[in-house]
Order: structure tokens, then C-alpha cells, then sequence
């Protein structure tokens, strides 16, 4: 099987017109990782859910009925390494954005075969990029319309992501770093874009090996000079990158360290 998707713990993928999500892209998402019946991570996925919930004033979905939905889920795919998708609507309302305060959550599980992951990933750069906004920024809500405008433009595996004053922010599915002199480099995301589970714990494994670590603007020029670049999410893990552009990257030493301790690492 496929896919295997749940509307409020029942099979099913449709969704009235009515729902938010439909009509505004009124949720939130997350999408992990699961090994076994597994899932990897959970706890920080299931957080930042909760974190982004709270901002939005979305009413709760207990974290038991969600594991309920994902056991129902794995068991009816059949999977023993699968890709679990969650989505938080708000639920449904008439036409126009206000909405009641007792509305129904709607809460989706969309449990997916592992995709095929390239070895090493060639970046490129994408004219469209991130506007600054720091009420939604780390919060993954479903507007995704400016990682669609730039993956619409993909000619690699993956593109990087600007945002208004032409720093790297990240590529349109994950977080980036660099190596240089040994010291780890990652952008401040602080206006934009999305801190991913596994970017937080390479973070702590990079202090964990002693590297200095540099969150802070990064220029595509200082990506360009750096030893090593590679990329993270929660499906990929970590993968290197031989090159942006024209520029050719063929040192992986502290990708290869940090990438063998995160496979090991199952929470």
C-alpha cells in the first residue's frame, strides 16, 4: 500500500470545503520519521505542534489521540520504515476568516512509503525566497506558497532559499550548515524559515564534538568559501553536498562525523 490516510481517526481523504485548511490553509504540519512502528523524534515534533497550536489559538488535539491515529495508521500500511505526516486544522467554518471560538479541530495522518534519497545532493539557487515575518517564523503552518514558488524553479536536487536582504536562510525541504576551520555554521532564523528537529540536535552533537558553532546571517558568498555544506530534515537526516552552482565541494570529514552519530540517535 502506498499511502494510508486518516480524517479524525476514520480512513477516508476527503475534506469538506468548508475546512480551513482547505479554504486558507488555516493549520499546522509536522512530518516524521518512523522506524518500526517508531517514530523518531516525536517528543520535538509533537512540541513544536504544540507551540505553533498555542500561537495560533487552534484548540487541542491530546498528544494520546494523535499516537492513537498514527498506530492506526502503521498498522493498516504495513510499513516498517514509513514517512508520517500530521495535519492540524482548525476545522470547519463558513466563508470568511473569522471563526468561532469553540470550533472542532480537524486532525489528519497521512502515513507514505519512504522516498528514494539521493547519496549527495547539488544545490542551486532560487529567485524566490523568503519576506521576513517574525509572528509566523518557526511555525509550520500549512501557507507553504514560498517553498512552492521555489521548488517550482528546481533544477537540482534541492535550492537554496534567500530571504530579503539576500542571506541564506535554507533550502525549501530542510536546514543548511557549513564547516569552516572546523567551525559549524548555521543561518539565525529568527525573521524566517523553519528550525528543524534534527538541526537542533546536530547543534547540540557539533557542542557535544567539541566545534565551535556560529548561528548568525550567512551570505551566499560565506557558504560559497566554506570546507563542507550539507543539509537536514526528518526524512533525509543529514546528506552532504557536492556542490551549489558551479562550486564544487569534495570535503565531507565532519558531515560523515556528525551524520554517523545522528543515525544512531532514535529520540
Amino acid at each position: 500500500m502506498k499511502e494510508v490516510v486518516l480524517i479524525n481517526g476514520k480512513q477516508q481523504s476527503t475534506l469538506s470545503v468548508f475546512n480551513r485548511l482547505t479554504q486558507f490553509g488555516d493549520g499546522l504540519f509536522e512530518t516524521c520519521l518512523a522506524e518500526n512502528t517508531h517514530l523518531l523524534f516525536w517528543s520535538q515534533h509533537f512540541e513544536r505542534l504544540e507551540k505553533g497550536r498555542m500561537q495560533l489559538k487552534i484548540n487541542p488535539v491530546s498528544e494520546k489521540m494523535w499516537l492513537e491515529d498514527i498506530s492506526t495508521a502503521l498498522t493498516i500500511a504495513k510499513m516498517t520504515h514509513a514517512v508520517v505526516k500530521i495535519i492540524l486544522s482548525r476545522g470547519e467554518s463558513m466563508r470568511g476568516y473569522g471563526f468561532e471560538n469553540n470550533i472542532e479541530p480537524t486532525r489528519l495522518v497521512i502515513v507514505s512509503m519512504m522516498p528514494k534519497i539521493p547519496s549527495e545532493y547539488a544545490l542551486s539557487i532560487c529567485h524566490s525566497g523568503y519576506a521576513n515575518n517574525q509572528l509566523l517564523s518557526n511555525i509550520k503552518h500549512c501557507n507553504r506558497l514560498e517553498q512552492i514558488l521555489a521548488r517550482s524553479e528546481l533544477h537540482c536536487d534541492e535550492c537554496i532559499m534567500l530571504d530579503n536582504n539576500d542571506c541564506v536562510i535554507s533550502v525549501t525541504q530542510g536546514n543548511i550548515f557549513a564547516v569552516k576551520h572546523r567551525v559549524l555554521l548555521t543561518p539565525n532564523l529568527d525573521k524566517c524559515g523553519i528550525a528543524g528537529t534534527r538541526r537542533a540536535r546536530v547543534l547540540k552533537i557539533a557542542g557535544e564534538l567539541g566545534l565551535q558553532v556560529s548561528v548568525k546571517p550567512l551570505t551566499l558568498q560565506e557558504l560559497l568559501e566554506c570546507d563542507e555544506v550539507f543539509i537536514t530534515n526528518s526524512v533525509i537526516g543529514i546528506q552532504p553536498v557536492i556542490s551549489i552552482g558551479e562550486k564544487i565541494f569534495t570535503q565531507q570529514i565532519i558531515t560523515q562525523k556528525l551524520r554517523q552519530i545522528l543515525k544512531k540517535i532514535k529520540q
